[in-house]
């Protein structure tokens, strides 16, 4: 008999590898870790406009919004929205979201669910008041490769890595403050890098805190249906291949030391409390360039960032041809591509 009892919560900045780590617990035999909901931020701000949800015409609505959202439909569930009203064991957003994550592990024979989102940094307390026994697995990587990985994703924005360190220093600093109330026994940090150079180590103590057994079995998530299906996304094409550290240290090599030091002047701080060496000076951007490089990624349209797209297939079309160089370019930080 499952308890589904400790769900497990992988919270990180973006493109910090969180697809990875839930793809190596979805591995597990007693773990389900679905891709990401996106509940928190969807639907739960927005439950009073659903009035009382002891009754049941209310709690119906919140139930078909629930499997509405673009998220849930990537999930191989098939539940109507009475039907996961009658799992529900409690009435509200909490029991509804319980019954949709053990049925994703029911369907696998899992005992255990858990829910992988760089976007619950921002609502750790929340999740706390819904599930009182959640457990956190903070997960970090190096805020200047994540900068240039996210820059380099052409599915996602920021564009630029100024606006991916500072992206980075929110996501981890929501979920440090959280973290202060929370204990040893429901928080816990784990890097990138180090689950990249050395995985069983790093998975036997997370294995550990989590209480559950390591199984080698998680070494081999590349090999799972749900890596496979989820590595034919364009974005997480890389969690198709095994643990390496192909992806670490990715900015000595993509940014110049003027740009480094400006991401420096941004994160170094924090960067230095997580552990990782600031070998560049922190210097200040440009007041007005910084300005440029923030709201380029903040205010935006939808058919803005297809015209961003489609203009920097045309840069590295004439790349290609010759017409420009790197080398043309004193900074990288506009942009990586």
């Amino acid at each position: 008999m499952h308890s589904y009892e400790r769900p497990i919560f992988i919270v990180s900045a973006p493109r910090s590898g969180s697809t990875l780590l839930r793809l190596i617990l979805d591995a597990h035999p007693n773990i389900a870790i679905p891709g990401p909901a996106w509940l928190y931020e969807f639907v739960r701000p927005f439950l009073y406009s659903y009035g009382d949800l002891t009754l049941q015409s209310n709690l119906l609505a919140l139930a078909e919004d629930i499997l509405e959202t673009p998220t849930i439909k990537m999930w191989s569930v098939d539940l109507t929205a009475a039907e996961l009203l009658a799992a529900a064991e409690s009435p509200g957003f909490a029991g509804l979201y319980n019954a949709l994550h053990k049925q994703y592990a029911e369907s696998g024979g899992k005992g255990r669910w858990g829910e992988k989102s760089p976007r619950n940094c921002f609502w750790m307390d929340e999740i706390r008041q819904d599930f009182p026994d959640a457990v956190f697995v903070h997960l970090v990587r190096d805020g200047r490769d994540m900068a240039v990985d996210i820059a380099q994703s052409s599915a996602m924005i920021p564009s630029n890595p100024y606006s991916g360190a500072h992206i980075w220093r929110d996501y981890n600093l929501a979920a440090l403050k959280s973290a202060q109330h929370l204990d040893e026994t429901s928080y816990y940090r784990i890097h990138y890098e180090k689950i990249c150079s050395d995985p069983e180590k790093e998975l036997k103590a997370l294995c550990g805190f989590l209480g559950e057994d390591f199984d080698p079995i998680m070494l081999k998530h590349h090999e799972s249906p749900s890596a496979k299906s989820w590595s034919r996304h364009t974005n997480h094409a890389k969690t198709g291949r095994p643990v390496s550290t192909d992806y670490c240290g990715l900015y000595l090599n993509k940014l110049r030391a003027r740009d480094r030091s400006a991401l420096n002047y941004v994160i170094g701080d924090l960067l230095q409390q997580f552990g990782y060496p600031v070998e560049d000076e922190a210097l200040a951007l440009n007041e007005r360039l910084a300005w440029q490089l923030l709201e380029v990624d903040s205010l935006t349209a939808p058919w803005a960032i297809t015209y961003r797209q489609w203009h920097e297939e045309r840069r590295k079309t004439r790349r290609s041809a010759g017409i420009w160089r790197d080398a043309d370019r004193d900074s990288l930080l506009r942009a990586i591509n």
